[in-house]
């Protein structure tokens, strides 16, 4: 809008408020005018001058009237605009002419304005009231709005003379400020008089904003321009550049032969250097525990092997709570809890075996795991770790951990890293008993071990082996090799109770097969019983020797019977096996002096451990709210009520 955007630039110049800028555009447009500059007029004149007016400044009407372009307009609004009219047609004869841009199209404007204005004295029409009171600067007078008298009502002469008054207020505001400006009259007409008095009011406000000081100092701030450098004196010639020669290189470093010839390029070396194996086996000692040990633990680890040192075990002839009939042996496992304070993570990855040792005077759990590390586990100690140690004899997964029966204070651990070693607590020292395969040497392995007497071990192995170890001769040299299941890996190897002669073992043909070590031939077992899945677990039982327990990945528990002559299933459990690829396989086990109750993990919610019978029942399930992952690995104490489970985070949970 041109009004409202004169009134706001007056607006910033801090003159009188909008209200009365608004008033003084109508009223008073040459006010107006001087507040301007030059450019801003020559702008809105070169333009088609179409003027809109708002009611916030008119305080006349809510319809627009374009200059140029009559709108359609009410009867009741018509003669209201048409008095809006008549005072712009001052405003737009100044912007014409102190524009000096006085084109046709501007011309026939001004004669629509003035054959608009003439009409108002003979339309019937309503002028706003103006008030008498003065405001700051220039003389304004107020455009008060009155209410419309109904255009029946309104008489001729009435109209004319209010028509009249606001010509009179006009001319009159007019001459006070000529007055005020102080300008003479005398020589020049009225219209002359008006463009030097608005030239004067430009360059007095322009000099008030100080924009000719402005002006100048840009113009000091502008950088001046170089000046192109004259060469004086005599001319120069330009320089010859010759061509540049080619860098001079050796015959080495072209590659060349002293004939001219390319030499061929060196070739790769045909090896790859050797890599540093992340987990080397350890040195096969005899060494003390202390040096398998991390720096940071060799100090803690070595006061509890101290306090191992004198563990005896006492009353293992004395009666057991595992002895007895089925129901006692379940009564017993009813007390059975599990607490915070029985809860600790052991080692600090997968576990893949444990057992608790049979000692009276400590609970004391073992645990194998990953990288080879062996837990030791005091859980009535007290210290900065709960009583859990670890130390590493190997260097990859100890897949089976026993306690020598003969002397508890001796532990094997078999691993895959293709050693079996001998720990002696009482000692603090670690030895390597036997040795499948030469140093970090993969490619075969071992995976269980089980004890034929004081000096005897049965180790299974990979491609089809069970290998007899004496342990009083050098580990390097087995006593025996017995070639098996078709060259399959040997996965679990088992002596029988009684017999010494007889033992059983399962590999990845799927097959459960009972030997007797006196009448050993390639692949010719005793008997045998196949299934299509893989065994995961295989075990005698501990009275009588009379059943095996096999843990298969078909999802069954299968009771074996083994007569020394056969083997037959006596009984089928459905029970989920399948433990995925991230925890241990289950490997059920007898309870301890009972032939017909396992344990076993579980993967049912809540977290448990399950006892079953070779009934195929359900006696009894350990739980407690502190059992909160899957124990894979299960263990109970051969003469305390105690039950261990490890699950595949290195967590061990003890009930008792």
């Amino acid at each position: 809008m041109v009004v409202q955007y004169l009134a706001h630039m007056a607006l910033q110049q801090s003159y009188q408020s909008k209200l009365q800028i608004a008033n003084w555009a109508i009223l008073e447009p040459g006010i107006v005018i001087r507040m301007v500059t030059d450019s801003v007029i020559r702008e809105i004149a070169v333009i088609h001058v179409y003027i809109n007016l708002s009611i916030n400044c008119s305080q006349f009407t809510t319809e627009t009237l374009s200059v140029g372009k009559k709108q359609q307009l009410t009867e009741k609004s018509k003669i209201h605009c048409l008095i809006v009219c008549y005072s712009f047609y001052h405003l737009l004869e100044n912007v014409i002419e102190m524009a000096g841009v006085i084109q046709p199209q501007l011309r026939s404007q001004r004669l629509v304005l003035r054959e608009l204005s003439t009409q108002v004295s003979n339309q019937q029409t309503k002028r706003p009231m103006v008030s008498d009171d003065e405001s700051e600067g220039p003389v304004v007078k107020k455009a008060v709005r009155q209410e419309e008298v109904p255009k029946r009502k309104r008489g001729r002469s009435r109209v004319r003379s209010e028509t009249e008054k606001t010509v009179q207020i006009q001319e009159r505001t007019e001459t006070d400020m000529n007055a005020q400006m102080g300008e003479e009259t005398t020589g020049l007409s009225e219209y002359e008089l008006l463009i030097q008095r608005n030239i004067a009011e430009k360059r007095k406000f322009l000099d008030s904003l100080g924009i000719f000081d402005v002006k100048k100092e840009l113009d000091a701030c502008r950088p001046c321009p170089v000046k192109k450098r004259i060469n004086r004196g005599i001319i120069r010639s330009p320089k010859n550049l010759s061509q540049t020669t080619e860098r001079r290189r050796s015959l080495r470093q072209q590659n060349l032969s002293p004939d001219g010839a390319h030499l061929p390029l060196p070739t790769e070396k045909p090896f790859a250097p050797e890599q540093l194996e992340e987990h080397p086996r350890p040195p096969p000692g005899p060494a003390a525990v202390t040096d398998y040990c991390r720096d940071q633990d060799k100090e803690a680890c070595g006061e509890l092997l101290q306090e191992l040192q004198g563990i005896v075990v006492k009353g293992a002839n004395k009666k057991t709570p595992w002895t007895g009939n089925v129901n006692s042996v379940v009564k017993q496992m009813k007390k059975m809890v599990v607490r915070e304070e029985y809860v600790a993570k052991v080692v600090p990855n997968r576990t893949f075996s444990i057992q608790i040792h049979p000692t009276m005077t400590k609970t004391l759990v073992l645990v194998g795991a990953k990288w080879g590390e062996l837990g030791v586990w005091d859980v009535d100690r007290e210290d900065e770790s709960n009583g859990a140690h670890f130390f590493n004899p190997h260097s990859r997964p100890i897949n089976c951990l026993t306690v020598d029966p003969t002397s508890p204070n001796h532990i094997y651990t078999t691993s895959y890293d293709g050693s079996v070693r001998r720990t002696d607590l009482e000692a603090g020292i670690i030895q390597q008993v036997y040795s499948y395969l030469p140093k970090n040497d993969h490619s075969q392995w071992v995976s269980w071990h089980t004890h034929v007497d004081q000096h005897t071990l049965l180790v299974a192995a990979s491609h089809g082996k069970i290998i007899k170890v004496d342990l009083r001769q050098d580990s390097k040299k087995p006593s025996s090799i017995f070639q098996v299941h078709n060259y399959k890996n040997v996965k679990v190897v088992t002596q029988h109770p009684m017999n010494s002669s007889y033992f059983a073992s399962t590999g990845r043909d799927g097959k459960v097969c009972l030997w007797d070590v006196r009448k050993m031939r390639p692949n010719s077992p005793v008997s045998e019983w196949a299934q299509t899945k893989q065994i995961s677990g295989l075990e005698f039982s501990p009275v009588t020797g009379n059943t095996l327990i096999s843990t298969c990945t078909d999802d069954y528990l299968r009771f074996i019977s083994c007569d020394l002559s056969s083997l037959t299933v006596s009984r089928e459990i459905k029970h989920d096996n399948h433990t995925g690829r991230w925890l241990t396989t289950f490997k059920a086990r007898f309870v301890p002096h009972q032939d017909d109750l396992i344990i076993v993990g579980s993967m049912r919610q809540p977290r448990r451990v399950e006892v079953w019978d070779s009934s195929g029942n359900l006696q009894h399930e350990f739980l407690g709210e502190h059992l909160g992952s899957v124990s894979s690995v299960v263990a109970m104490h051969p003469s305390r009520p105690i039950l261990a489970g490890a699950n595949s985070s290195g967590r061990v949970s003890v009930f008792m």
